[in-house]
């Protein structure tokens, strides 16, 4: 079965909210109403229990290909947004301190900038962003929601930077 666009879906349902309202079905009309509302879908999350937000990890090409490879071969699946999601909550436990950042080095020929997108729980998200200021002072260096995800990430999957090197020289021209 072919993927359904956005476009195409609405413009399959939208008219199906005045059948409804037509045929005695007010409630299932206000109901489908409400999530094809701009946002709409959060409610669909939210009814299941699992309401997430989306983090974009804007990092180098070769780092996003290294970690997506090293999950993939992992015996354990687990998504990138899960491990994010566990490191974050073992920063709240006080389980994993995440290390300092390391300096800004020059991307290597043939990288490229990336956005790496990951969901978290919208609760754990929000007792870490409630936390990271005191966090920062008392590890001495700026701590931030994204530093987290990649350096947990890293540690989970094994990234380490003799990995990473690997992928770069791939990626060279």
């Amino acid at each position: 079965m072919a993927r359904t666009t956005r476009r195409e879906l609405l413009d399959t349902l939208t008219p199906a909210v005045p059948f409804l309202r037509e045929h005695g079905k007010g409630e299932w009309a206000d109901a489908l109403e409400s999530v094809l509302a701009p946002g709409g879908w959060t409610h669909l999350r939210e009814a299941e229990g699992a309401f997430t937000e989306n983090v974009p990890l804007t990092i180098r090409r070769s780092l996003r290909d290294a970690l997506e490879e090293a999950a993939a071969k992992s015996s354990k699946i687990q998504s990138l947004s899960a491990i994010v999601t566990e490191g974050c909550q073992r920063v709240l436990d006080g389980a994993w301190t995440p290390p300092r950042p390391a300096g800004r080095t020059a991307m290597a020929s043939g990288d490229s900038r990336s956005v790496l997108n990951v969901t978290v729980d919208h609760d754990v998200l929000e007792q870490l962003r409630e936390r990271l200021g005191s966090l920062g002072s008392q590890l001495g260096y700026r701590v931030t929601v994204s530093g987290i995800a990649i350096a947990y990430l890293r540690e989970k999957l094994g990234v380490t930077d003799e990995v990473l090197a690997s992928h770069v020289k791939r990626l060279a021209p």
